[in-house]
């Protein structure tokens, strides 16, 4: 695997992980009470994950851009891994226990 190519394959990764989180973060709809569907040890660990691997993305996106040049993209890729990044960032924050 070239270091060009993981953003794209981080991406692809936190789309399943984001709709893990959303799904199995909510509480089930007879029970609002019971807490979310997956356990917290679990949600802590999607969102761990998809920080890592979507800073990692991001980081090696904004470097080759600035040594290859830009494409179109390539922008969105790494913006989308940045977003991302930033939507897991959040959920971990929702779901560490204070």
């Amino acid at each position: 695997m070239k270091r060009q190519h993981f953003p794209t394959i981080a991406l692809a990764l936190a789309v399943p992980l984001l709709g893990a989180l959303w799904l199995g973060g909510e509480s089930p709809v007879a029970d609002p009470e019971s807490g979310p569907r997956l356990p917290l040890l679990t949600l802590l660990m999607i969102s761990e994950f998809g920080l890592i691997i979507c800073l990692a993305g991001s980081v090696l996106g904004v470097q080759h851009g600035r040594h290859q040049g830009w494409t179109g993209r390539q922008v969105l890729t790494t913006m989308g891994c940045g977003l991302a990044a930033l939507a897991f960032l959040l959920q971990l924050i929702r779901w560490w226990p204070l």
